[in-house]
């Protein structure tokens, strides 16, 4: 009898090293209140845990200060250089015309054919199809 109480006992530690070593390392909740950041301030998942965004990979980087850096600062530590040029962003000087409407022309897609524009149109579409082999 006591020996069969302490291979349960046995099996019940061992069971207990095995679960509790085997459970992976995730966001914790103490974390977001920590830095006064919602879990997707740090993780692709709004939910948290799994895949980190730079922010997230930043802050766990610098040792987990008490604020996220932001994105521009998370890029930086991350060794992301940013080169802008500004040029790409000045207005274009004076005023921009709006572009002209696009005006289809009836007449010749109908007469390229020999029919009136929609019969064209049509026996365009069913000719693309008896050749279409699917996909």
């Amino acid at each position: 009898m006591k020996r069969g109480v302490l291979i349960a006992l046995a099996f019940v530690m061992v069971l207990a090293v095995v679960l509790a070593g085997g459970q992976p390392t995730g966001a914790l909740p103490e974390y977001s209140e920590q830095t006064g950041e919602p879990c997707a301030g740090c993780h692709i998942s709004p939910s948290g845990g799994g895949l980190r965004t730079p922010r997230g990979q930043a802050w766990v980087g610098s040792g987990r200060p008490g604020v996220v850096p932001g994105l521009t600062d998370a890029l930086a530590l991350l060794g992301v250089r940013l080169t802008i040029d500004e040029a790409d962003f000045v207005a274009v000087p004076g005023e921009v015309q709006p572009a002209e409407p696009l005006r289809a022309d009836a007449a010749a897609a109908g007469a390229a054919v020999g029919a009136a524009p929609a019969d064209a149109a049509k026996a365009e579409l069913a000719a693309w199809l008896r050749m279409y082999a699917g996909n």
